[in-house]
Formats: C-alpha cells, structure tokens, sequence
C-alpha cells in the first residue's frame, strides 16, 4: 500500500508540520511525500528526509484532481504520475490543518487519514469550537471573540489571550493589567484577523488524551499531564525547552470519556487529541488538535507499537472512504439540454 504523507505548507507551524510529517513515516511501511514550502508550494519527496533536508528539494509536484494521483514535474512537464492508496494529513494550523488539506484530497479523490473539512475547520477556530462545545454542554473556558485591536473586553483579569486560528501556543499570552492587554492583543492580532479572549483558569491541571477509531469504534488513549514553569503551556515549552517540558501518565476515566464523545458529536476522523484544565475535581475542554503533533503515538505508546498505530489509521481511514463512496455524486437530468438560463 502506498502511502502519501503531506507536510508543510503556509503556516506559523511549518517547521513542526516538518517533524510530524517526518516522524510519521515511521508509522507506515510504504511511503512517499508531497511537501509545501512556507509559500505553500509542493515539492516531490520520494523517500523519507531528515527535517533540515528539504530546503535541498527541487523537484515539483502537483495534485491530480480526480485520480488519486500524484504528478512528477520536470520543466513545465508531467514525467511521471504516481498512484497512491491513502493519504496522511500532518499540516498543522493554516492551509492544512483547518480544512484545506481535506478539501485537498475530496477533490483529488484520495482516501484520508484525517478528519474531513467540517470538523477540521471547527477545532481550527477556537471561538467557533468554544461555542458549538458550550451549546452541545461540554464545560468550556469563558471567552469572548475580538474583531480588532481596539476591541473591548468585559472579562475581568487576569485573562489568556489568544489568535483564533493559530496553534502551538503561538501568539497567546496570559495577563493581569490593562497595560498586559494592549501588548497582549496587539502580539495575537500579528497572526490572526480574530482574536479570543478567556478568563484564566486558576489553580488547574493540564491534561492531554487523544481517541481515534479501531475496528469502527471509537477508542481513548492514555492520559497525559503536561508540565511546564510557566502560566500556559509555550511554543518554548512543547519544542524548544528540552528537559522544561515533561509529561507523566495518569489515570483519568472522564477525560477519555469526553475525548470519545467529542469525537463522536463532532464526527471526527483519524486521530485527534483533546486538551483539558482539571479544575477543583471539574474537567473543562481547553481545545481540540485535528492533526496532534507527530499525530499524538506518545500518547498511544503503551498501547499501540509505531506499526501497529499506523495500520489501524490506515484500515479506518479506507474504511471511511469506501463507506462514503456509496453516496450518489451524480443526477441525471434535462436541464444542460433545455437551456436551463433564461435571458
């Protein structure tokens, strides 16, 4: 079976879309790529790279709409087309993770190992997922959406800050003046049109769970508490502290619970994972990761080996595919023959 990772693209976390793409291949026995530069354009990689390799690429690629396949260009020319059988989306953030990268493979008619475009653009956009959690009941963090730097925010302080649309914790600050506000705005307004506004959470654990389907249905992994010596969880933190930022597994029955229903209620595909605050005994839904980094197998570990992980996202991802092929795309009709536009 081939397998298609695509990595990269025009996004603040390119450079951990890199490592997820490249970490992934590991997963799978069989695999090329396809990665997009920051400029979102696609380079043809045939075999697995290290990280720092890519800027050496020159090969192009593109994707050929409706046949599941990839084209090799040379020149202005088309040398070589390459079948693939599933892709793996490992974009995070913009012009992947949010949708596009789904959109992407619909059109080239590729099976995806991923969640398709609803869902992935809803945990993209945090006020939009806090909101449609908040009506479906789930317990969410308080926060109001602004439209521009000038905005005014009715929350009392202290506050977190943060894009709309950005992950990795780029852009977000926590804060307790106004003065924290302005500086804090102003930095989250630099990678978004939009910006969200929470009440801090005090006094609270930080818990990481990720679910995924296995023979049709929907499993939890482990849970995870992330540690960190600052107020949120940085950039720095997740990928550049080295021994800052640890995380120790532990026992928490209601946060898998919750991972498997929000998979479920938001029809989820792939693998996801859930970030919570542990509050006085309360669970509350931080966010939600579409596409986790390096796809979230450290959560897994312990109950998957690499192969084994990637098989069953494979299976299900083929699996979901065939199932939604059965939906009839084509109506026979008249209307091209009658004229169907009147002047």
């Amino acid at each position: 079976m081939k397998v298609l990772l695509i990595y990269g693209g025009a996004s603040c976390e390119h450079d951990i879309s890199v490592i997820t793409g490249c970490l992934a291949a590991g997963f799978f026995r069989s695999v090329c790529a396809v990665y997009l530069d920051q400029q979102n354009r696609c380079f043809w990689v045939q075999k697995p790279l290290a990280p720092l390799q890519h800027s050496a690429l020159k090969t192009r690629a593109v994707f050929l709409l409706g046949e599941g396949k990839i084209g090799v260009v040379k020149g202005k020319r088309i040398v070589k087309k390459v079948a693939v059988d599933v892709a793996v989306n490992c974009c995070h953030g913009r012009c992947g993770e949010d949708g596009c990268c789904a959109a992407l493979c619909k059109l080239c008619n590729l099976p995806l190992v991923g969640s398709d475009l609803t869902p992935s653009a809803v945990a993209m956009d945090k006020m939009v997922c806090k909101r449609l959690l908040s009506k479906m009941g789930y317990p969410v963090v308080e926060g109001e959406e602004l439209t521009s730097p000038d905005g005014h925010i009715s929350l009392p302080l202290p506050l977190v800050i943060k894009p709309c649309s950005a992950g990795s914790s780029i852009g977000v600050s926590a804060v307790s003046d106004e003065e924290g506000i302005r500086r804090a705005v102003a930095e989250a307004f630099r990678y978004d049109d939009r910006v969200v506004a929470e009440r801090a959470v005090s006094n609270f654990t930080e818990l990481n769970c990720a679910a995924m389907r296995a023979d049709g249905q929907v499993i939890a992994s482990d849970v995870y508490r992330p540690f960190t010596p600052h107020e949120v969880l940085t950039f720095n933190d997740k990928y550049l502290s080295g021994e800052k930022f640890s995380s120790r597994k532990i026992t928490c029955d209601e946060a898998k619970q919750m991972t498997k229903q929000i998979y479920s209620d938001l029809h989820f595909e792939g693998v996801i994972r859930v970030d919570y605050f542990l509050c006085d005994g309360k669970l509350i839904v931080n966010e939600i990761n579409s596409v986790p980094g390096s796809l979230s197998y450290p959560l897994w570990a312990d109950i998957f080996s690499p192969s084994q992980f990637g098989e069953i996202l494979l299976r299900e991802a083929l699996a979901r595919f065939n199932e939604k092929s059965r939906i009839v795309t084509q109506y026979a009709s008249d209307v091209l023959k009658c004229g169907g536009i009147k002047k």
